[in-house]
């Protein structure tokens, strides 16, 4: 099945769909004592120390318990990880199928072609089993339970249910929709993505008449344009997180919609086989089916084998790339594991930044010279160094926490907290850099630029606000008393009103907005205020210093050799001399006051796009909003 535009053009950044109600849905264990499970959204006086206790089901209001489904619930908890078998009971709980294992609810189930693997089928087998002693809790002597009805509900879950995230990202739960939306195929280059309603019934916004169903599927005719919404099987409670879907391009009218099943920011062989291993079909979207590979699914996977005698590249050494790139993942992977069970960024910080400076020096290769040692390096656009610069902004704002509450309890000074916040910055900001070149060759990537422009911007914008830079001298530069919303438009790119447009009440006003425009408005701000305090926020990163202009991927990626001459003063010197009053550095007002402004475009802009990906109800734009008019403490 597919669904398509109905018989008129959708602009981008317009909804598609009224918000769909689940079939069925479940929260993750990990989320059972902070969320609801209804509606998934976060429980009043949340204490996040109660995780230790029996696992539950809890909610937030009498609305959403009214929602509990049966006992059977309660009984899976005791076979975690159960968010898919709760799934795939309430399913069952709800709907009566018909006598063919082949649909539910007018979902495929994929029965046979999970069954048909022996390592899933075992899961699957194992799974149904639990859910029948689940469902003998409610159930009379006399009826017995289908294991092939069984099998073909958890195998529908398994295979249709998508992971309900909230606006930071982390996915709470599962949940299975109507037709539609899991009509609604797979593209590596789709022209929709999709957003979560997760509120409490009663703080739900009222949805305006032309919130309607835009699609239909394929064969399928209306006289106006609009289909009316597929019916709901009988006996759908109304209840659980809703999806909207919303496009991400023009659309004309008859052209399929589709949204993506995986991340797009990863090369092509890893999106198929993640796509196989969860849904059992091997994409061959235009994207995946480019010859030669789109440039950006070029990018994602180049990465450098050179001979350290000769420094020369060998066409011989291709195919030792493959491995060397297992190597890198599973290294990065097992920093990364390190790093959140153990709690040291900086051992982690100094890793991975080695990692992407010297690569990896593989054993000796025979090669028909004889042997040599190889060293492998990652294209800055490298898939898994794009990976590695979210843990690296992540680990160096973790060390700048550290050492700020280490300063409040000790004393002293704290510019080397401000240098962790520092760099942490110009990670989030090359990062959005760098996601916004791909973007500029893949369109569909929008949505992930809007997420890192706006962490960008966040993490700036805390670095300009950080009280640290009061113990290093006379700042005259009034941060931790910010003005109105409406005083930080800057008169060049009018940026605040694109935002203000895109986030405001009224669909039909986000075309008024035009990308492409705003876009160029906010490339020359951002160009301006970065070549200000680019130099200063890389001071001290090795890694950072070779790129003089994180915008600009021309240079020679693999001299990592030649390192960057700063004409900036060195950070620790000024900030020493700050702090004893002997000089008065009045630079460091404007440093902070660009670093502001910078922050403040980065998070427009982010906000800009997220008002087309998510429009104007979203937590996105919500979250946006409050950022801006952040009071710093």
């Amino acid at each position: 099945m597919e669904m398509r535009a109905g018989e008129e053009d959708i602009e981008i950044g317009e909804d598609m769909t009224p918000s769909v109600i689940p079939l069925s849905y479940a929260l993750h264990d990990a989320f059972l004592h902070s969320h609801c499970s209804s509606c998934f959204s976060l429980l009043p006086g949340t204490n996040f120390t109660r995780h230790h206790h029996a696992p539950t089901l809890l909610y937030c209001s009498s609305i959403c318990s009214s929602s509990h489904f049966s006992p059977a619930d309660l009984h899976l908890l005791h076979s975690p990880p159960s968010s898919d078998l709760r799934a795939a009971l309430r399913l069952l709980y709800h709907y009566t199928p018909s006598s063919s294992t082949n649909r539910i609810c007018g979902l495929l189930t994929n029965r046979e072609k999970l069954m048909a693997d022996e390592e899933i089928s075992a899961r699957v087998r194992d799974g149904a089993k639990a859910i029948e002693a689940a469902r003998r809790i409610e159930m009379d002597e006399n009826e017995k339970n289908e294991d092939a009805l069984l099998e073909a509900a958890l195998c529908l879950v398994l295979t249709n249910a998508v992971e309900v995230q909230d606006h930071e990202g982390r996915s709470l739960g599962i949940a299975v929709y109507g037709p539609n939306f899991s009509w609604i195929n797979h593209s590596c280059s789709p022209n929709a993505c999709y957003r979560f309603i997760i509120s409490p019934p009663d703080n739900v916004l009222p949805f305006r008449d032309d919130s309607r169903l835009r699609i239909l599927p394929a064969g399928t005719k209306s006289d106006n344009g609009v289909h009316d919404n597929i019916e709901f099987p009988k006996g759908c409670s109304g209840s659980g997180p809703r999806v909207i879907v919303r496009s991400i391009k023009r659309i004309k009218k008859g052209e399929e919609v589709t949204v993506a099943y995986t991340d797009l920011l990863q090369p092509k062989e890893i999106r198929r086989s993640e796509l196989w291993a969860k849904y059992r079909f091997i994409c061959c979207c235009t994207r995946c089916i480019a010859s030669p590979p789109s440039y950006v699914d070029h990018i994602l996977q180049e990465i450098s084998a050179s001979n350290m005698a000769t420094s020369s590249l060998s066409s011989e050494l291709s195919f030792y790339r493959d491995e060397a790139t297992r190597k890198l993942t599973d290294y990065v992977e097992e920093v990364t594991a390190e790093y959140l069970a153990v709690g040291d960024p900086e051992s982690c910080c100094k890793k991975l930044e080695n990692m992407l400076i010297t690569g990896l020096l593989d054993e000796l290769i025979e090669v028909r010279e004889g042997k040599s040692q190889l060293n492998f390096r990652l294209h800055p656009l490298h898939h898994l160094a794009l990976n590695t610069y979210t843990v690296l902004a992540s680990a160096y704002k973790i060390r700048a926490s550290d050492l700020f509450a280490l300063h409040s309890e000790v004393g002293g000074l704290s510019w080397e907290a401000l240098s962790m916040s520092r760099i942490s910055a110009a990670y989030s900001l090359f990062l959005a850099a760098s996601t916004y070149h791909l973007f500029c060759f893949e369109s569909s990537l929008l949505a992930s630029v809007a997420n890192f422009w706006t962490s960008a911007g966040e993490s700036l914008l805390a670095l300009a606000k950080s009280s640290a830079w009061d113990s290093l001298g006379k700042c005259g530069f009034p941060v931790l008393n910010l003005s109105p919303l409406a005083e930080h438009n800057c008169s060049k790119c009018s940026l605040l009103e694109s935002f203000a447009v895109n986030s405001s009440f009224g669909q039909d006003q986000t075309r008024k907005a035009d990308l492409d425009s705003v876009t160029n408005r906010f490339l020359d701000c951002f160009g301006s205020l970065l070549q200000k305090v680019w130099g200063f926020l890389i001071q001290g990163c090795r890694y950072l210093e070779v790129f003089k202009d994180p915008t600009d991927f021309t240079l020679d990626i693999w001299d990592f050799d030649v390192r960057l001459t700063h004409n900036d003063v060195d950070f620790k010197n000024w900030a020493n001399k700050s702090a004893s009053g002997t000089e008065d550095l009045g630079y460091i007002d404007q440093w902070r006051m660009d670093i502001f402004q910078l922050g403040v475009h980065c998070l427009l802009y982010g906000g800009f796009l997220a008002g087309i990906c998510y429009g104007p109800h979203s937590h996105w734009t919500n979250h946006i909003r409050s950022a801006l008019n952040y009071e710093g403490k």
